[in-house]
């Protein structure tokens, strides 16, 4: 590693522009997803459980949020060691809270930008360290089912759907592994299809990431990805306490992990519309009031979504020269 590169800004020509629009546009929605979400469950009504917060819960939600990001980093520079790429822990957790910026992409893929960070560091090939970005969301998803399980009673048909989403990712895990998987995807899916945003990283992961498949690898990654978002469950466990709204930490699990999954498997940015509300609706649904629903999980996004994203654009201002890095164009 060079040492006038660890931690500055890249040097060269960048483009910038659509990013930033992406991010403004994002923003936007979150803006008018909270403005439904208010106005469905009446906006006086929702202001005044907002305003009924017991905000000395505050630092304690902030805390276990932070907590989930440690062990998140601690699973991201896990697997960069895992493909001997030689970043050390400091500036590792510099383009690890960079790439918080882009949660907001649709089924945060954009955190492909941690590649980007990485190859201007020391040097790796993008398509290397996009493996582990693709790790790190097949690990989040195994790690949320696993969370859905431990409480899928709580909820009607709730083992039927779990036991279908785990059988899908078992399927993943199993056709990641298998050697051959790049060649049948190019020959059983028509061309066109694989131009899609996806094509890309999928095509990267199954020619590198299967080294982060191995059985001890995959093990460690999914133990820290199951304490890392049960870490989320327990911070919004907190905020529905703060709000008075008295729900079983078995229940809220569920509840969240669930809706973890749909935003997700929306692909939309960052969830939006989709995790809120299904969130709301599965509170509601269990005859918490909506006024409180919305507002817990107004809450819980904006401790868990926007402080990432906020953390990320800091990140990237203070450390790397800002929006434009993800501009930037190899050579």
């Amino acid at each position: 590693m060079t040492p006038g590169r660890q931690g500055g800004a890249p040097r060269g020509p960048v483009r910038s522009s659509r990013l930033t629009r992406s991010l403004l546009a994002a923003v936007a929605l979150g803006v008018l997803v909270a403005i439904a979400l208010a106005a469905t469950a009446s906006v006086p009504a929702t202001l005044g459980a907002l305003a009924g917060f017991r905000w000395r819960l505050a630092p304690i939600v902030l805390g276990a949020v932070l907590a989930n990001y440690a062990l998140r980093f601690a699973k991201w520079h896990y697997y960069l060691h895992a493909l001997a790429i030689p970043l050390p822990w400091r500036p590792s957790l510099r383009v690890f809270l960079a790439g918080l910026t882009m949660s907001i992409s649709p089924g945060k893929v954009g955190e492909v930008l941690k590649a980007v960070l990485v190859r201007d560091l020391v040097g790796t090939d993008v398509s290397r360290t996009a493996a582990v970005v693709m790790a790190e969301r097949l690990t989040d998803v195994a790690a949320l089912l696993v969370l859905s399980a431990l409480g899928a009673s709580a909820l009607p048909h709730g083992p039927l759907l779990v036991g279908g989403l785990a059988g899908a990712f078992a399927a993943a895990v199993i056709l990641f592994r298998w050697p051959v998987a790049g060649t049948l995807v190019r020959r059983l899916i028509p061309a066109p299809l694989l131009a899609t945003r996806l094509a890309d990283p999928l095509r990267t992961f199954l020619h590198g990431g299967r080294a982060l498949l191995a059985p001890t690898t995959l093990a460690a990654a999914l133990g820290l990805s199951i304490v890392s978002w049960f870490c989320e469950c327990v911070a919004f466990r907190l905020i529905l306490s703060g709000l008075d709204v008295v729900q079983p930490l078995r229940v809220v699990t569920v509840l969240y992990a669930f809706a973890s999954l749909a935003g997700a498997a929306s692909m939309l940015p960052g969830g939006l519309g989709v995790a809120e509300g299904s969130l709301t609706g599965l509170l509601a649904g269990l005859g918490t009031p909506l006024p409180a629903a919305a507002a817990a999980t107004l809450l819980v996004r904006v401790a868990t979504l926007w402080l990432a994203v906020g953390l990320g654009l800091s990140t990237l201002a203070l450390t790397f020269g800002g929006l434009a890095v993800a501009g930037r164009r190899r050579p």
